[in-house]
């Protein structure tokens, strides 16, 4: 199987985001700061990781350690959920707390997608089930963080950023879906035809 062979498909289906979010938010009529949240977790931040496929930077040393953590789901989670959701109820405190949970979510958002669409020639994708798995939980943890934090803030301000989350993270599902039933409809000749006769040994 090729390596980049879902790119195409992939980044069409990102292309809607610009599209979804900003019809959301013009819908819930959000502050200009939650668009940007919006943009840099789902907007920036895979199309960074699409461009490092393409490009092969994951070749570089800088990079391996961002390799390393994605194959670490449960790891990768909880840095997005800390560093995506939570710090932006815990940063207040700071003086300039808006750019300092951008960076985190920044830093939080590139963790979250890697599981999901780092691809590079030197290691083994993950199979379908560990980011299919991946991708539910986190984005069960996305939308309960959320429902929790309405209820004990009394606020919705974070509606369009929630909103604009689940509808990428369902596009990502059906495009994982898609990935998946298309490498279980294809068969490799080679495999196959040992089980009808004999493969010769010349």
């Amino acid at each position: 199987m090729k390596v980049y062979k879902n790119s195409i498909l992939t980044l069409l289906l990102y292309s809607l985001f610009i599209i979804t979010a900003l019809a959301i938010h013009h819908l819930l009529s959000s502050t200009p700061f939650q668009y940007v949240r919006s943009t840099i977790c789902f907007g920036l931040a895979p199309a960074f990781i699409l461009y490092a496929n393409h490009k092969q930077l994951w070749f570089r040393s800088s990079l391996r350690w961002i390799i390393k953590l994605s194959r670490r789901p449960l790891l990768s989670s909880t840095i997005f959920v800390m560093s995506a959701l939570v710090s932006f109820d815990l940063t207040f405190h700071f003086p300039i707390h808006e750019f300092v949970h951008l960076f985190l979510l920044g830093f939080g958002s590139f963790i979250y997608w890697a599981p999901l669409l780092l691809q590079c020639s030197f290691i083994k994708l993950q199979n379908y089930m560990r980011r299919f798995l991946y991708l539910m939980l986190t984005s069960i943890l996305f939308v309960l963080y959320h429902e929790s934090s309405f209820y004990f803030r009394e606020g919705t301000d974070t509606e369009a950023f929630l909103y604009t989350g689940v509808m990428i993270m369902i596009i990502q599902l059906f495009s994982l879906i898609i990935e998946w039933a298309e490498s279980e409809r294809d068969t490799d000749p080679v495999n196959v035809k040992g089980y009808f006769k004999s493969v010769s040994k010349n």
